[in-house]
């Protein structure tokens, strides 16, 4: 699944199966000041602990709320495209939803920890996808039933150092998918909406055109 991008600064509801585009208008102001260092402070904190332990008891709150954060202030973008995880499965099963995510969040932990590399898109995708990986090696660890065999190629590529190349040639992939859809893609920016729908986040009726 892909970010689909409109010459104007766009906004996609991520449903699996299911993508509605909106184009903001562009002299539209955000809503949402810029991020505080405590903010981000506490984005990081939570990225790095979602890596360490997904099913916490408070992950699902804390993932509501990272991930609500980004989608609001104007300062942080995260380009999106879930082709990294093949297929992802539509309805989401297991802990699909969580570990996709969680390439977002630590894409963006990567970009406040290392602002110097933020508009690298090659290093804030790696990174982003070794999270979501470390994600799921943590998820196994408390539910074996829980494998995801593409998941399990992933991780083989990342032990055999071969996670690099994938990520840039599926970046192409997105890239030309984009450009396909929309000349104008690759001159414009995208910031992504939450999947309100499988993420349960709070005020999930808050209008897409914001």
């Amino acid at each position: 699944m892909k970010l689909r991008v409109f010459p104007t600064i766009a906004v996609a509801s991520l449903i699996l199966g299911f993508i509605p585009c909106v184009a903001r208008p562009q002299d539209h102001q955000p809503d949402h000041a810029p991020s505080t260092p405590e903010e981000r402070a506490k984005a990081v904190k939570i990225g790095h602990a979602l890596e360490e332990d997904p099913l916490s008891k408070d992950a699902k709150d804390e993932r509501a709320w990272v991930v609500k954060w980004i989608v609001e202030i104007p300062d942080i973008t995260v380009n999106v495209c879930f082709d990294y995880f093949g297929k992802l499965p539509d309805p989401p099963r297991g802990y699909s939803t969580e570990i996709s995510w969680q390439m977002v969040i630590s894409s963006a932990v990567f970009m406040i920890e290392h602002p110097d590399k933020a508009q690298d898109e090659q290093a804030v995708t790696v990174t982003g996808l070794e999270g979501a990986l470390k994600s799921y090696q943590a998820i196994l660890k408390q539910d074996s039933s829980a494998r995801w065999p593409f998941v399990d190629k992933l991780v083989q590529m990342r032990d055999e150092n071969k996670l690099d190349d994938y990520v840039a040639e599926t970046r192409r992939k997105c890239s030309q998918d984009q450009e396909e859809a929309d000349p104008n893609t690759m001159h414009a920016q995208a910031r992504i909406a939450p999947l309100w729908k499988f993420a349960n986040l709070p005020n999930s009726s808050t209008s897409l055109t914001r």
